[in-house]
């Protein structure tokens, strides 16, 4: 697999219009070796929807990120690159929360298929779920357990992992105004847990 054919389909035109055609090519390129270097050490604990997060999610974003630094580029910036990258693809999912949230009866949809989804794209091999709460007013939830802060823990990058936190912000902040989605800390950003709270519009 290449990252042309992962959720960050658009990072050869992000580099070349970050870096111009050269440079951005070379990034590129780079990108791509660390990509498959990952693919080949990653563990997807038998599971192909952990196979799915790390090779069309995880590592392709790791890698933009790797390559950046490898080139010179300092800590700082190279978050504000893969930042910009991750926000894009972000946005493309806040489009989808917004087709949900605008449904009649959003807020009762969301709940009936919220642990379905939970169980079937987060499974316990990645994550550990304790739902909290789940009725006709608030959905709450804790991950004591992520895939995505493992793995960034794991490949020595974990400042990588609010990157991904914040896509979780702009993706369901799409469900808005029906359904708010409210979070006091994640994992990555030094809580005991990542709290996911959607609450009914009153």
């Amino acid at each position: 697999m290449q990252t042309s054919n992962t959720a960050l389909f658009f990072l050869e035109d992000d580099c070349i219009r970050a870096f111009g055609q050269e440079t951005g090519c070379t990034l590129l390129q780079q990108a791509e070796e660390l990509y498959q270097d990952l693919c080949q050490h990653g563990n997807d604990r038998g599971n192909h929807v952990i196979e799915e997060h790390i090779q069309s999610r995880l590592f392709p974003l790791m890698s933009y990120y790797k390559a950046l630094l490898k080139h010179g580029i300092q800590e700082d910036q190279a978050l504000l690159l893969v930042r910009e990258t991750a926000h894009k693809a972000a946005i493309d999912k806040k489009a989808e929360m917004q087709k949900l949230g605008s449904l009649p009866f959003a807020y009762l949809i969301f709940r009936m298929g919220v642990k379905r989804h939970i169980k079937n794209h987060f499974p316990s091999e990645g994550w550990q779920t304790e739902w909290v709460r789940c009725d006709c007013q608030e959905i709450h939830f804790n991950l004591h357990r992520c895939l995505y802060w493992d793995v960034t823990k794991q490949f020595g990058c974990p400042e990588l992992c609010c990157v991904f936190c914040e896509s979780d912000d702009i993706s369901f902040s799409g469900l808005a105004p029906k359904i708010n989605f409210l979070r006091s800390g994640t994992l990555g950003s030094g809580a005991d847990c990542c709290d996911f709270h959607f609450i009914k519009a009153q």
